[in-house]
């Protein structure tokens, strides 16, 4: 009954808002370098200056040549969200599944979008990590310390290259004079049987005449769930105080003049007993993985004129992810490192961008990509030879009263993986009101060291003394359609429409001896279309409403990623294995006051399919509601107060594997209640 009756009040708010707008005239984008994202309107939140091309020219969501969401610094606190999965789960297109040993995978648009095919950054460093292409998510990256967050559905290979067939994840942080002083913020989350979460998260700023500093950090210890894990064979744990998420981040970065710098480093650790497939870790044994990136980036822009400008960069980073150990539940005995491979990274880049007075221009750069592999401990016997992908691109823009047209070409040259050409084609414009978007890009992805060592040691020490071929490249192609109408200054509804094809797609596999190793598998697509209302008033407060649909268009790899029986016979052609074909998300910020908000956010996934071992699963429709009560400088200024009560019908919700690894769904967080401080001094 009460959850029949918040779905009914959902239903009622979305109505009252439509029948409650009046047209009004819009603006259209512009006054990009004076906004400020926390007090934007909606009207003013599709004009915030995004960077989603080779130019690194501002532009505004509704005309940038790319598929866009953006969640600014407001949105993200009025939210509640307790990590970037919660601010995801909202946005069209994102869904997670199991990965392996605790880790969360991600999902785009119905393909699954590990092995490199999607990638996140944090001020212009790639925090994926570089050896396999994943991106463990849960219980790291802080959110307070986030201006905004630029998210692209769709390929942005001519940017950033080897690792966004699918698109990326671009986290903006506050810089010295957002921060502004120092601020303190602390997270203690408990579920029903046991602690969720704890966290302290600090920010700082300052600006000495040309010189501004910035840092932000977080310290975290989390649990997965307090849920019951069980395995294929039904073998089961108790997940409450053993499905550790913890992690250690720290962000420092300083400009003066034209130069930037930026000292990065996070440290990610998974406490895991579910096991990497079908059966879960020998009884009183877990596993660790941990993920670290150390990284520096140092950026020069010089402007030489209004309309020319130079700009490089020198980006180094060194990770080591994966780094296995076995773990003992008898604390006397020792604990054993397994697997340490260490990967230095390094990038050259460096372009020029020529710009006339209306906005045209024309980008000319290259870049030249070094990644080396250090096998500290490992079963690989030998060494890897070193990765290096020289990279020349051109992007050019002519604007007209009626079409802004975009060209772009990337060539790639790899050591290992020979030449690549990816062109991308975009016609976008934002007439007054309305705004179209017709794109068109090919994207290309090698295969990292972590797949091509995966393979000769499988070669070297598979029981059944077969030869297994070395992964090659998989290639993307994707179709977009967005259309746009700014009803008026508080109302928007925008759709879109895609279709993406990938062909030889990197495949995660293992043999009857759970030997594992990479494959190339033929090809699949997806097609769909995703829809969203916006509405703001400052009596009515900020509502989203986004709906998505996706299917399998194309599928010659149905072992893999297609729902089939016992014969491997497609019973549901039209489905990927962990995606719903249907997504519903509404979410709601209510000012009560102007420091008293309230946040409620409900999201609909239809049912989906997947596999416990051998066997294939149906997992009906979910609904997962939450509600979160902001209080803003109480009781003194600067002081914050945050409560939250996460998945309020306790739906149980499950990450289900988006392909066939076997693994069992994995149980997500259940009810939560969490309590958040900030102090801004």
């Amino acid at each position: 009954m009460f959850k029949n009756t918040i779905l009914l009040i959902c239903a009622a708010s979305f109505l009252f808002f439509i029948t409650n707008t009046h047209a009004q005239p819009s603006l259209v984008c512009k006054n990009l370098d004076s906004l400020d994202v926390e007090e934007a309107s909606l009207e003013q939140l599709m004009d915030v200056p995004i960077v989603l091309n080779a130019s690194q020219q501002a532009a505004c969501t509704n005309e940038a040549a790319n598929v866009v969401t953006l969640l600014s610094s407001e949105d993200i606190l009025n939210s509640g969200a307790r990590d970037l999965v919660d601010l995801l789960q909202r946005v069209p297109g994102f869904s997670f599944g199991v990965g392996i040993n605790n880790t969360l995978g991600i999902g785009v648009r119905g393909i699954q979008a590990d092995e490199g095919k999607m990638s996140l950054f944090i001020d212009g460093i790639m925090l994926t990590e570089r050896r396999f292409g994943t991106t463990p998510f849960s219980g790291q990256f802080p959110l307070e310390q986030i201006d905004h967050i630029e998210i692209i559905r769709g390929s942005s290979s001519i940017m950033n290259g080897n690792f966004a067939e699918m698109g990326i994840i671009n986290i903006v942080t506050k810089n010295a004079k957002q921060a502004n002083g120092l601020a303190v913020t602390t997270n203690y989350g408990r579920f029903e049987r046991g602690e969720a979460r704890k966290n302290i998260n600090v920010a700082a700023g300052k600006i000495f005449d040309e010189l501004e500093i910035s840092f932000s950090g977080k310290a975290n210890e989390s649990q997965r769930s307090d849920r019951i894990y069980t395995d294929a064979h039904q073998n089961s744990f108790d997940m409450a105080g053993k499905s550790q998420l913890d992690s250690l981040y720290g962000n420092l970065g300083l400009k003066y003049k034209d130069f930037n710098l930026r000292f990065l480093a996070n440290e990610y650790n998974t406490e895991s007993r579910d096991g990497f497939a079908d059966a879960m870790e020998i009884k009183n044994t877990f596993t660790s993985n941990a993920f670290n990136t150390y990284a520096a980036d140092l950026d020069f822009e010089h402007s030489f004129s209004s309309n020319f400008k130079i700009n490089s960069e020198f980006n180094f980073s060194r990770q080591s992810p994966w780094e296995r150990r076995k773990h003992y539940e008898d604390a006397s005995k020792p604990t054993k490192l397994q697997e340490k491979v260490v990967v230095d990274h390094y990038k050259f880049d460096a372009k020029a961008t020529w710009m006339t007075d209306s906005g045209s221009y024309l980008t000319i750069g290259n870049s030249y990509n070094i990644d080396e592999y250090s096998h500290i401990v490992s079963d690989f016997k030998g060494s890897l030879p070193m990765f290096t992908d020289y990279t020349a691109y051109a992007e050019g823009v002519y604007k007209t009263n009626w079409v802004d047209m975009l060209v772009g070409l990337r060539f790639d040259e790899y050591n290992l993986f020979g030449t690549n050409l990816a062109p991308r084609f975009a016609l976008t414009k934002q007439i007054d009101d309305f705004h179209y978007k017709l794109l068109y890009t090919h994207a290309f992805h090698a295969p990292t060291g972590g797949g091509y060592q995966m393979n000769l040691e499988y070669n070297q020490n598979n029981i059944f003394d077969r030869k297994i071929a070395l992964p090659t490249p998989e290639k993307t192609r994707s179709y977009e359609i967005e259309l746009g109408y700014m009803i008026s200054k508080n109302l928007e509804v925008v759709a879109n429409a895609f279709y993406t094809e990938l062909d030889d797609i990197l495949t995660y596999s293992f043999d009857e001896n759970f030997d594992d190793y990479y494959r190339n598998v033929e090809g699949l697509g997806t097609y769909g279309f995703e829809a969203g209302v916006k509405y703001k008033n400052a009596m009515f407060g900020h509502f989203d409403w986004n709906y998505s649909f996706y299917q399998s268009a194309r599928n010659t790899a149905p072992s893999y990623y297609q729902v089939t029986n016992q014969d491997g016979i497609a019973i549901h052609p039209q489905m990927n294995l962990g995606f719903s074909t249907h997504k519903v998300t509404l979410n709601h910020t209510f000012n009560i006051t102007s420091d008293l908000s309230f946040n409620h956010n409900l999201i609909f996934s239809s049912d989906r399919f997947g596999y416990s071992g051998s066997e294939l699963v149906h997992y009906k429709p979910d609904w997962i509601y939450n509600a979160y009560l902001r209080y803003q400088n109480m009781p003194i200024k600067g002081a914050e107060v945050g409560l939250g009560l996460y998945d309020v019908f306790n739906a149980r919700y499950q990450y289900v594997q988006q392909y066939n690894g076997s693994h069992p769904p994995l149980p997500a967080e259940a009810r939560e209640l969490m309590l958040r401080l900030s102090y801004q001094f």
